[in-house]
């Protein structure tokens, strides 16, 4: 049995949609669990106490002060695209007067150049773009290293940030993804709904 559809569209889902539809399918149709790993539970324990603060182990805690942040973390924006086409963000850290952003991004690797590629940051531009008529003055990944350590997922120390420059041609190109996914969910769920 399907589950009610969303009537917005995420970085996420469209992530997901344009790498394997049938993923796609399992998780916002069927409403199956989306694959989580002990690497993405760090990423969110982090996410969480940037936002709320509260309880969390020590290495949680301790990389927190070290990283950089702006006035407002998890900062929902939603948006239209072409008027039909409902979109929805949460910036990790984002002050609103400046348009910056930092997006942190947890792993055993980053590099500039994977910074530069990551389609969440052109969907967060076009969300910028959308709702205040201005491209962010300021985008920066901040790379926190993780390690297994003993099986254990743990910070290294390690903090990198990576400025990322989006243009006008970015947010064309976000949009006709947009466009092409929406137009593939659209199909996908005349299908379901039979």
């Amino acid at each position: 049995m399907a589950i009610k559809r969303r009537d917005y569209l995420s970085w996420s889902q469209l992530n997901i949609w344009e790498k394997n539809p049938n993923l796609y399918y399992e998780i916002y149709v069927l409403g199956l669990e989306a694959p989580y790993t002990k690497w993405m539970k760090k990423g969110k324990d982090l996410a969480e106490y940037l936002k709320n603060g509260g309880e969390a182990d020590n290495d949680v805690k301790s990389i927190a002060k070290l990283i950089p942040t702006y006035p407002e973390k998890e900062f929902e924006i939603k948006a239209k695209l072409n008027k039909n086409i409902n979109l929805l963000g949460y910036l990790d850290s984002f002050d609103p007067k400046e348009l910056k952003i930092y997006e942190y991004k947890t792993g055993k690797k980053y590099t500039q150049k994977m910074a530069d590629k990551l389609g969440q940051l052109d969907f967060y531009t076009l969300l910028v773009w959308l709702k205040y008529q201005k491209l962010p003055k300021s985008i920066k990944l901040i790379w926190i290293e993780t390690i297994n350590k003993d099986d254990i997922v743990a910070f290294s120390g390690k903090i990198k940030t990576f400025e990322v420059k989006k243009t006008m041609k970015d947010i064309i190109k976000i949009s006709s993804r947009i466009k092409k996914a929406k137009q593939g969910i659209d199909e996908m769920w005349e299908m379901v709904n039979g």
